[in-house]
């Protein structure tokens, strides 16, 4: 049984008051713009379209968000990488929607107007990118020598494979039944600190084992600026079209796309269970969403249906 609005209502007040109460979620009602101000927060990150509109819109296509986010501001501690579990999803979209499930890690300068640089990992649905509608495991990279939107998996140098076993842009079969079984992908990335390479560990239904990294020369920007770690949802699609779904494409609530056992990682490679919630970014309130972090726990997502 889903949770009544009352005790909904009852778990925020005791998460705001500092109480972890297990099974609590409160629910994001809207961006609140005083807790993401602080944070350089860029309208775009891969593989997002550039621009700057409050909806992350382009002349084609129009973008939407639901996600968490940290940097040093927050607490003073120096991470360099998340680990998380994702529950994994599929939906015929149109052939220029998309849908993600990731994590971001990337840098930009203090004044916001500086590219992007950094990495995504996690899925998506893509059929303007793979002409179907499969799930495919996600990387994606902006940087030294990147093309100017980016690399998505191994189609162009970049991403170094360690393993034959899990290559970027592998379909993820079978994916999850919003009321059966749930399929799981683990993601970890780390900065090696003796190589200053960042390596990425992939497992679905598995723990999370290295696959390949990428090579510290294609971020030397990251070295000078402030890291920002995002993870959650995102969502693209046509203007004057419907939104596409975004997670399960249920908003918050048991049977909604979550992530799970979330770490952040620090420069020994010790990883620190995120017990606390963190500021986010909402940008379409009306058809995502996205819950609290409770025990390295949240849910997102939404049945789309934005029309812009």
């Amino acid at each position: 049984m889903e949770m009544t609005s009352t005790k909904i209502a009852l778990c925020c007040v005791l998460i705001l008051s500092g109480a972890t109460i297990r099974g609590c979620f409160c629910y994001k009602e809207e961006n609140i713009k005083e807790k993401t101000q602080s944070i350089p927060w860029p309208l775009q990150i891969p593989p997002i379209n550039r621009d700057e509109a409050s909806t992350q819109a382009s002349e084609e296509q129009i973008n939407h968000f639901s996600v968490h986010l940290w940097n040093k501001r927050l607490d003073g501690n120096n991470y360099y990488a998340l680990e998380a579990t994702m529950d994994v999803y599929g939906f015929h979209l149109g052939h220029e929607e998309q849908s993600v499930a990731a994590i971001w890690i990337y840098s930009r300068g203090e004044d916001g107007k500086s590219p992007v640089t950094g990495f995504a990992l996690g899925w998506h649905i893509h059929p303007a990118l793979y002409k179907d509608t499969n799930t495919y495991f996600l990387t994606h990279w902006t940087g030294n020598g990147s093309p100017p939107d980016g690399c998505y998996n191994i189609r162009c140098p970049g991403y170094i494979r360690t393993s034959s076993s899990t290559t970027p842009g592998d379909v993820i079969t079978p994916v999850s039944s919003i009321r059966d079984k749930k399929q799981y992908i683990t993601i970890k990335a780390y900065k090696d600190k003796k190589s200053g390479d960042w390596q990425v560990h992939y497992g679905f239904n598995s723990p999370a084992k290295l696959i390949g990294y990428f090579p510290k020369s294609l971020f030397s920007d990251m070295e000078k600026k402030q890291l920002i770690i995002s993870f959650g949802g995102f969502t693209s699609h046509p203007h004057a079209q419907p939104s596409p779904p975004m997670g399960s494409g249920l908003f918050p609530g048991r049977n909604a796309a979550s992530f799970k056992n979330l770490k952040f990682v620090d420069a020994e490679g010790s990883t620190h269970d995120i017990n606390k919630d963190l500021p986010f970014n909402v940008t379409s309130h009306s058809c995502y969403r996205l819950s609290t972090i409770v025990s390295g726990h949240f849910f997102y997502g939404g049945p789309g249906h934005c029309v812009v």
